[in-house]
């Protein structure tokens, strides 16, 4: 298990944020939620509580990325916005991971295509 505590999570997460656009920063964290979820259902030890906290900043990174793209980029605010939705269903529908995680990960993998087409649209910005 990993000794992070929120405070570092949070330090982590400010200085990301001063150095990495927001959309980028929302697909870092769903990734990085995805693979600590794999990992706990494969047998790893990782903490709930870590897991927990994760899919909050998750969820938080979502909305901000969404919420600052909308003035110049509605596209990819909206795909962030439907993200959103199954990350909202998560705790009502995909509790008890440990009994059921098939439903738990299908549930959470349906933010997946709404991340990459966001990305793709950020992407397209660049060039």
């Amino acid at each position: 298990m990993v000794g992070l505590s929120l405070a570092a999570l949070f330090g982590v997460v400010s200085w990301l944020i001063s150095v990495v656009p927001w959309t980028v920063l929302a697909v870092l964290a769903y990734l990085a939620n995805v693979s600590v979820g794999t990992a706990s259902a494969r047998g790893r030890r990782v903490g709930r509580a870590w897991h927990s906290r994760l899919f909050i900043v998750t969820c938080v990174l979502t909305a901000f990325a969404a919420v600052f793209s909308f003035p110049g980029d509605w596209g990819r605010g909206l795909w962030l916005l439907v993200a959103l939705v199954p990350l909202a269903l998560l705790p009502h529908f995909g509790t008890g991971a440990a009994r059921r995680p098939r439903r738990h990960a299908l549930l959470a993998l349906t933010a997946a295509p709404c991340y990459l087409a966001a990305l793709i649209l950020w992407a397209a910005d660049l060039g």
